[in-house]
């Protein structure tokens, strides 16, 4: 009984402590498991704090970007008119119109009745008539192109005005008035957010050190404009070029518009080819500045013409053939003159090897009796002599100015009406001279510049303005 007894109790004891083993194991594999699940949140707020501190090292950047972006954001969303712009665009329309030189017969909305402020972006429609010459047209478009809001000239239709010739009534300055119908989209937005923004410290300060970033973000979202430069050498096509019976009645017949077409023609390719010769690199300084001084007042006399014959041009290809081979010829000539003087060196004056080619050539001249070409030389590059006392060209410049001026006095006193009746040669007193019915001795003089100085049997010997010249009988 007792054994009994005592093997009840060590079983007892056996299964208690099994049952306590088994709890132990199991509360290693709970403990075990939660300790897995604390390593994983552990783990997983690491990488949230690291993920926290990335986005907090990007925060300067992402406040820069959106301080950027709002100042900006109405270059971005301008070119769609909210419903109280609208007005503003039909006054801007009427605007174009006056600059075009048009005049608008209608405007009104097409889409009158569409249900606005429901949908972000809303379309609307104008249609628009106007009277006006194909170039004001062509205008009035291109200014709507180039207007800040967005414009889509979804159809358009030409009714063509008058036919040839300009003797019809329906024309403006030459050209056929058309009567043109137009229709224009354009979209309101209405997706502004109604939610406050997020406040940004220091936003003025930021916004003040981006100013710089903010204003090359704007010039990147801003779309490069065409401009319209008008007819520009072409004709109307809407209008028939052919010759009419009546043309020339009132005015210059197309055989006498195609000379005076002809004779600008040629003026402008002279004008041209003296251009070309003075950007030759065989051109010396001295044949640049004579090509450059004509080429100048050839411009100048030949805009001062065509001031007078431009009306004359009325047959429709001959003016298109005068704005392209005369007008924009002569523009394009002007231009590229103007580039060459800018591209000159700096130094405004005469390079010492040509001023002193200058002298030599001058004095040649001069005692050969070339004055006419001497003052020619001098006159041609006067301003580039006018070189300051200090400078080493300075002595040169001195003298060829002396030689000018006994140039010019020369051509003076040869152009005197000095005529020469006789003389009486005294070889121990004082001879004279006859001139122009007076008598003159040695020493006398005939005006306040000229004096008699000496006189010969075969020549007479005169001082004028201080230079000694001779007049032979």
């Amino acid at each position: 009984m007792a054994a009994n007894n005592q093997n009840k109790q060590m079983m007892i004891i056996c299964g208690v402590g099994a049952a306590i083993c088994a709890l132990a194991i199991g509360g290693g594999f709970y403990a075990e498991s939660q300790i897995d699940e604390i390593d994983v949140s552990i783990e997983s707020q690491r990488q949230a704090i690291a993920a926290a501190k990335a986005k907090i090292v990007k925060i300067p950047n992402v406040e820069k970007d959106v301080v950027i972006l709002r100042e900006n954001l109405d270059e971005y969303v301008k070119i769609l008119p909210d419903n109280a712009d609208l007005p503003n665009f039909v006054r801007m329309l009427q605007q174009f119109e006056t600059q075009s030189g048009g005049n608008s017969t209608l405007l009104q909305i097409k889409n009158s009745n569409a249900r606005r402020g429901k949908q972000r972006f809303e379309l609307i429609e104008y249609t628009y008539e106007m009277t006006a010459t194909l170039w004001e047209m062509l205008r009035f478009v291109n200014l709507i192109e180039n207007y800040e809001r967005f414009v889509n000239i979804s159809e358009f239709s030409i009714s063509t005005g008058a036919k040839s010739g300009g003797a019809d009534d329906n024309t403006r300055d030459g050209d056929a008035i058309h009567t043109i119908k137009l229709t224009m989209q354009t979209y309101t937005y209405n997706g502004k957010s109604s939610t406050k923004d997020v406040a940004i410290p220091k936003y003025d300060e930021l916004r003040e050190s981006l100013r710089e970033e903010i204003f090359k973000r704007m010039q990147a979202i801003r779309i490069e404009k065409y401009e319209h430069k008008g007819q520009n050498g072409r004709r109307d096509v809407f209008v028939d070029p052919r010759i009419r019976g009546d043309e020339g009645v009132d005015g210059c017949s197309p055989s006498e518009q195609r000379a005076i077409l002809e004779r600008y023609i040629g003026e402008a390719e002279r004008l041209r080819d003296m251009l070309r010769r003075v950007r030759r690199e065989e051109t010396t300084l001295f044949e640049q500045y004579a090509l450059e001084k004509g080429l100048r007042e050839g411009l100048a006399q030949l805009a001062q013409k065509m001031e007078l014959d431009a009306d004359k041009i009325t047959y429709a290809p001959f003016r298109v053939r005068w704005a392209k081979e005369v007008s924009n010829a002569l523009d394009d000539i002007r231009s590229d003159f103007e580039r060459a003087a800018e591209d000159r060196p700096s130094d405004p004056y005469l390079p010492m090897p040509e001023l002193q080619s200058l002298v030599a050539e001058m004095r040649q001249q001069c005692q050969s009796g070339y004055l006419e070409e001497a003052r020619q030389r001098y006159e041609t590059v006067a301003p580039q002599l006018q070189v300051p006392a200090e400078d080493e060209r300075y002595s040169l410049t001195v003298e060829a100015k002396a030689l000018h001026t006994k140039a010019v006095t020369a051509l003076d006193f040869r152009q005197m009406d000095i005529r020469i009746q006789g003389v009486v040669v005294d070889r121990e007193g004082r001879s004279g001279v006859l001139l122009n019915g007076e008598v003159y001795e040695e020493g006398e003089y005939v005006s306040e510049e000229l004096l008699v100085k000496m006189v010969e049997e075969e020549q007479v010997w005169f001082v004028f303005r201080g230079l000694t010249l001779v007049r032979t009988m």
